[in-house]
């Protein structure tokens, strides 16, 4: 993680906050116009608080099913509250309104993969194609306020997070800082992170070396990072995970990551493969430190 540096306050409503393309329907509305997850990363860049009530409402979901839930219900004028199926809400005895429109959300669709009919006889290739799976946007979600009937009490879950939890669950290993000169504050190899203890933003940046690994940026190549950030895509993905988590978590360092990612991606625009991927990276640390339900 860079040294920290001071800054202006940065105007992170730019619609081509993360690119040309992105952002421009990044104020909610239609499903199927945030079904990109650049458009959807862009939102939550751009409107903070939105995170972290997200998850408050729709624990259950993935982050980025949280982030596309809240953009339509804001986009509808509705509060964020939990939200479930057609049959699941008549199972607590509560009952889509006439004329309500689902939500949709990314859910996996498993599809039937084609043989490849010039592969030669004898190889794997040239049998059944087998099945894999697409998430794809299926409208089949209802909020708590598009229904009636029984009284119904949301859960709110409060988003709790533990270090040693989560990387241990992922075979990540914080080692004592061996980078002090310079304005290092932080670095990953390999399976091995290290924090700068002259790092304000400890958690900001733990995270955003955590998402290296979980990547598999290191698994190329050591990441040093200091002034000079050669590979802009990959920065911006691992800071793109940093500010989700501390977004989600309500954590401090918000408004760095959004300078940062705004800095690594001057004049390049973030693939929607790299958007895809820093949701994914960001699942898997959040779960991986969550602490165990009794």
């Amino acid at each position: 993680m860079n040294a920290q540096s001071n800054h202006p306050s940065n105007d992170t409503t730019d619609p081509q906050f993360l690119g040309p393309e992105a952002g421009q329907q990044a104020g909610g509305g239609q499903a199927r116009e945030l079904g990109d997850m650049r458009t959807i990363l862009q939102a939550a860049l751009t409107q903070p608080g939105v995170m972290n009530q997200a998850y408050r409402a729709f624990h259950n979901y993935s982050i980025g099913n949280q982030m596309l839930a809240a953009l339509q219900l804001l986009g509808k004028g509705l509060p964020l509250a939990p939200i479930a199926s057609f049959n699941a809400w008549r199972e607590k005895g509560r009952f889509v309104k006439k004329g309500e429109k689902a939500l949709s959300l990314f859910m996996p669709i498993s599809v039937k993969r084609r043989a490849d009919k010039d592969a030669p006889a004898d190889s794997a290739e040239a049998g059944e194609g087998g099945t894999f799976s697409l998430f794809m946007l299926r409208p089949n979600w209802f909020s708590l306020n598009q229904t009636e009937g029984d009284e119904f009490t949301a859960e709110s879950v409060t988003p709790a997070w533990d270090a040693v939890t989560a990387m241990a669950a992922l075979d990540i290993v914080e080692e004592p800082f061996r980078q002090l000169l310079g304005n290092r504050l932080g670095y990953a190899s390999a399976r091995t992170i290290g924090i700068s203890p002259l790092n304000p933003l400890k958690h900001k940046t733990r995270f955003h070396e955590m998402a290296h690994v979980v990547l598999g940026h290191t698994a190329i190549a050591d990441m040093q990072d200091d002034e000079t950030l050669t590979r802009q895509i990959e920065e911006a993905e691992a800071e793109g995970v940093a500010y989700l988590l501390c977004a989600l978590l309500d954590l401090p360092g918000q408004a760095e990551s959004r300078f940062y990612i705004q800095g690594w991606l001057h004049g390049c625009s973030l693939p929607e493969k790299s958007a895809k991927r820093i949701f994914g990276a960001a699942d898997r640390i959040m779960k991986a430190g969550q602490p165990a339900q009794h």
